[in-house]
């Protein structure tokens, strides 16, 4: 499972929404069906949050073997006292978080909240449990957008660089010191300092991985609501970045995400200098070893559509994603494992309109 990432355009499906609601959201949890992944969420609405502005929400990942349906519970409490928003979504599998289909599964999850009642872009954080707490933290400093990170019994996976330098979310991580993964807390904590992540952590005495105290969920969810990005570094159109082609006049967002036949994973890195208006080359293993280039076209005089072209040299699995930043619709593509990569050619791939 290492560094697994993506693509994502997590955090621009997240933008908030300005625009009145038709019918209130009712307080209290809901169910919603995920149609594009087969998924479903769980979304929780405290009582006391105020839909007059855009809302803080928390991503909250279920630990593997386990489904969204048993955390309800434990993180009822703890949103109504932080305020926030909660988003379950459901795996892809029983195993955890990591595969391909587990970014889409977020990126939906929050493209159904985000219709439903408006969230506030710029505190959106993650959080999980077990492999949903390691998943956390490895999407959370993979892709931009998450405002915080917090872990609950999570083991220690690599991270090797964060997505955004501009900003690095604060982690707080929670363990039980009977809990197993709690020997992952010094190579963590080495990690972050290392990186330039701030952290906190709360270890119980005599709890193992599987207790979920209501103290330690609540401080967690109040380290969440505490933190923002800050202004300027999200949303208003796409932000370049070491790993973000930006394109159309900063309208398009290009990011890309590899996974390598060791299980290693990163994003695509910008090849420097090799980026115009409407296309740019990434990198995945090393700067001089150029992997894809990525090209989005204006289609609308022709067919009403904007056009995704790609061309790989390359049979790892990867996931480019295209984001529409002035509408929040996101294009994306897939290669598997051990296929030499097609040529994309999409010219249906994101509409026009507005």
């Amino acid at each position: 499972m290492r560094r697994l990432l993506p693509l994502l355009s997590v955090v621009l499906i997240a933008l908030a929404s300005a625009l009145p609601l038709a019918a209130a959201p009712l307080p209290g949890w809901k169910r919603f069906d995920l149609p594009e992944t087969g998924s479903y969420l769980w979304r929780y609405l405290p009582a006391g949050v105020d839909l007059s502005r855009p809302a803080p929400a928390v991503v909250f990942l279920h630990g593997s073997g386990n489904t969204p349906d048993r955390y309800r519970p434990y993180v009822t409490e703890a949103a109504d006292r932080a305020g926030l928003v909660v988003i379950l979504p459901k795996s892809a599998t029983n195993l955890g978080w990591g595969v391909a289909a587990d970014y889409r599964i977020v990126e939906e999850s929050l493209g159904v909240v985000r219709a439903e009642l408006p969230l506030d872009s710029r505190r959106v954080s993650i959080g999980g449990h077990s492999a949903g707490g390691t998943w956390a933290y490895l999407l959370g400093y993979a892709s931009t957008g998450f405002n915080a990170v917090f872990s609950m019994a999570a083991g220690y996976y690599k991270v090797g660089t964060v997505a955004d330098p501009s900003y690095k979310p604060p982690i707080r991580m929670y363990w039980g010191d009977q809990d197993p993964n709690y020997s992952s807390s010094p190579a963590l904590k080495q990690q972050w300092d290392r990186l330039g992540v701030a952290w906190e952590e709360e270890v119980l005495p005599g709890a193992g991985h599987n207790t979920f105290p209501a103290d330690a969920m609540v401080n967690g969810f109040l380290f969440l609501a505490g933190k923002t990005r800050p202004a300027g570094i999200e949303g208003g159109g796409c932000v370049p970045g070491p790993t973000v082609l930006c394109v159309g006049g900063g309208r398009f967002r290009v990011e890309v995400a590899w996974k390598d036949f060791q299980g290693g994973v990163g994003p695509g890195t910008l090849v420097p200098g090799a980026s115009s208006a409407d296309s740019g080359l990434f990198w995945f293993f090393a700067p001089d070893n150029w992997e894809l280039l990525v090209k989005v076209l204006d289609g609308c005089a022709l067919n009403g559509h904007h056009w995704v072209f790609a061309a790989a040299t390359t049979t790892v699995e990867y996931v480019l994603t295209v984001t529409d930043t002035q509408t929040d619709q996101a294009w994306t593509w897939r290669n598997p494992p051990g296929r030499a990569s097609p040529a994309v050619t999409d010219t249906a791939a994101l509409g026009c309109t507005p």
